[in-house]
């Protein structure tokens, strides 16, 4: 009896909280329906500036469908184009590589026409060394007619003679002179200066290819040193071109501007018939960190006063 008491008990008791949980949930139910009440009528007002903004949008959506339809338009035309462009490129692509076939025969015909300027200045010189003997055998010619007036039709005959070949060696000489003009200007490294007065060569000065300063940079490579970059590359050059052997090395560092970069003595050599004149080649090398920014080689040779000539 007392199980069956306390069966009954418990089942009162589920029943009891049951009744509870039902009417927490009503209530809960109760509130929410209040509550999204509450917020569909806070949304209801809100709904004619909804309706405003979606009209406004459409106002601007409409003219860019039309940009869109205008650019949908144009693409075939730019397409087309694109794909005439497209066939442009390989017969472009085809002729720079040709230029580049022909620029090493090029520098190989520059090279050459170089090693033929020491030959043409010598022949042009051996031929200026001719000329005395002429002049002094025509002065003899002329001494003769004084003093033999019966040898004057043999002497007019050598004069004349003598006369006649003056001119082709004169033609033969400015030939070689303008053949020596012509390499000096095709010469990718160094250049030959003289000045002819008649047929005479007058010493002459060899210098490097154009650019800025003892480096030959080009005036776009140098914007990116300073002038104590310069003031160091100079100071570097000068002390190999008086100091330094074949082979040796000089360094230079710029803290400030972060550049730096190397000289290094190549080659020292005296030329043909002006051995009196010292040269000297010398390779550059500047960097950025470890950026290459500059690489170019020079020749500098003594001129008359013994100085280096170079371009400052």
């Amino acid at each position: 009896m007392n199980d069956i008491s306390n069966n009954n008990a418990t089942k009162d008791n589920a029943r009891l909280i049951a009744s509870y949980l039902m009417s927490l949930s009503l209530f809960a139910l109760a509130g929410s329906i209040v509550y999204f009440t509450y917020e569909a009528s806070i949304i209801s007002k809100q709904i004619p500036d909804i309706l405003v903004r979606i009209d406004s949008t459409t106002d601007k959506i409409e003219p860019i469908l039309d940009e869109v339809a205008e650019i949908t338009a144009l693409i075939p035309d730019i397409l087309v184009e694109v794909e005439g462009i497209r066939k442009t490129i390989p017969p472009i692509l085809k002729e720079v590589e040709q230029t580049r076939k022909m620029i090493p025969p090029i520098l190989k015909e520059v090279e050459q026409t170089r090693k033929q300027i020491p030959a043409v200045l010598k022949e042009s010189e051996a031929i200026r060394g001719e000329l005395p003997a002429m002049l002094a055998t025509a002065d003899k010619a002329s001494g003769a007619v004084v003093g033999v007036s019966e040898q004057i039709p043999a002497i007019l005959i050598e004069v004349e003679t003598t006369r006649e070949s003056i001119p082709p060696l004169m033609d033969r000489a400015d030939i070689l002179i303008d053949k020596a003009r012509v390499a000096g200007k095709e010469a990718s490294q160094g250049a030959v200066t003289g000045i002819f007065s008649g047929i005479l060569l007058a010493p002459f000065a060899l210098i490097a290819d154009a650019g800025r300063g003892l480096s030959g940079m080009s005036a776009e490579e140098a914007k990116a040193f300073t002038e104590k970059d310069f003031e160091l590359i100079k100071q570097e050059t000068l002390e190999l071109l008086d100091e330094g052997s074949v082979g040796d090395e000089d360094s230079w560092n710029n803290t400030e501007s972060g550049n730096n970069g190397t000289v290094v003595l190549t080659n020292s050599y005296k030329e043909g018939e002006y051995a009196e004149i010292e040269c000297r080649e010398l390779k550059f090398k500047s960097y950025n960190d470890d950026r290459l920014l500059h690489e170019s080689e020079r020749a500098f040779c003594k001129s008359d006063d013994g100085k280096w000539d170079f371009d400052e």
